[in-house]
């Protein structure tokens, strides 16, 4: 079969990272022909794309101006089926298929709703809305998490039927020397700076602990919008508290060391970087909104605390707890078992 993979850039988002996984299963476990198709051929997951791959650069600007090329390159490269992640590119690539008849197997990483009501970029807003008009057009759908097909089922016309959960692998890349000032308590976040991922409660967290005088680093894994921990960087500029290390592929090296690790999104599809780093054993402040990491990992799990994402204190009490070792990190905590080639498996699986 001849399968294509359609994203708008390699950029360092988690949806990037899995279908990069995913088109090197095809071409190293399959007899398929694998075009990966971008948008624009740029981003730091290119160096993990392997040979056997073909990659197709539509050389746009943007994914909204993509149509034309889309079209033509699955008539030339005759595809038969297309997967395709993230609003923008769905949506495209399920009106490009009613022009070439070219299955879409689509994959939904957020929750629309929410999305749609946070969402400020005027063509992302207008991916969302269509979305309940479009992505029943699908031949099938991925859904990241049972908390994005409840959310499909609801908020667009897509059939129950066609939605599949299937989680994302973890995928830890760990190949780096990585080394760590031991005279720091230190806590890793990983994700891009953006308003999904709650930044403004992030500057609260570490204002308020930095304001005691306690000697934590905090460390940023992910590009983005940097104002706000900037200002934070100006506020505390004598002790080398806040480093932004910005996207860095091998960031478990580092984060594995730490001593906490903080992700309280407003919402969530999945969240990769959670997942790999409850694989390291260190303690965990998560938000308690739906998601697929509220699925997978318990609320009593082992040194896994939930919190309400605007619970600025709440967060910034369980990190001096641990500073404080008033809470101790202990050992024990459950596999997650979603190894690479099962999951790539079931998405191959669902092309027939």
């Amino acid at each position: 079969m001849r399968i294509g993979i359609f994203l708008q850039d390699l950029k360092s988002g988690g949806a990037e990272k899995i279908m990069v996984g995913f088109a090197n299963y095809l071409a190293n476990n399959t007899e398929d022909e694998v075009f990966l198709i971008l948008v624009r051929k740029e981003g730091p997951y290119l160096v993990l794309v392997t040979d056997k791959v073909n990659v197709v650069d539509l050389n746009k600007t943007k994914t909204l101006y993509a149509f034309g090329a889309l079209r033509k390159q699955i008539k030339e490269l005759k595809i038969d089926l297309l997967y395709s992640t993230l609003v923008n590119a769905n949506i495209l690539a399920l009106l490009v298929s009613k022009l070439t008849r070219c299955k879409v197997i689509i994959r939904e990483a957020n929750t629309i709703q929410l999305l749609h009501e946070k969402e400020k970029r005027k063509l992302i807003r207008i991916a969302n809305f269509l979305t309940g008009y479009l992505y029943n057009w699908c031949y099938k759908c991925i859904a990241i998490s049972q908390s994005v097909k409840t959310d499909l089922v609801k908020f667009t016309n897509c059939r129950e039927d066609k939605i599949h959960v299937i989680y994302n692998p973890i995928m830890v890349k760990d190949d780096v020397e990585a080394s760590l000032d031991k005279s720091f308590f230190h806590v890793g976040m990983v994700s891009r700076l953006t308003t999904q991922k709650n930044i403004p409660t992030i500057y609260k967290v570490i204002d308020s602990l930095l304001a005691k005088g306690l000697n934590i680093q905090f460390h940023f894994f992910g590009e983005g919008d940097s104002t706000k921990i900037k200002e934070l960087i100006t506020k505390y500029p004598d002790r080398n508290n806040i480093i932004l290390h910005g996207f860095e592929l091998s960031y478990y090296s580092y984060v594995k060391q730490m001593d906490t690790f903080i992700h309280i999104p407003l919402w969530e599809g999945l969240g990769n970087s959670v997942l790999e780093i409850y694989t390291s054993g260190i303690p965990m402040i998560l938000s308690n909104v739906q998601s697929g990491f509220s699925e997978l990992i318990a609320k009593d799990e082992v040194n896994v605390h939930y919190v309400d994402p605007f619970d600025a204190a709440g967060a910034a009490t369980i990190v001096e707890n641990y500073y404080k070792k008033s809470f101790k990190v202990l050992e024990g905590r459950k596999k997650l078992n979603l190894y690479p080639h099962e999951i790539y498996d079931a998405y191959r699986t669902l092309a027939g």
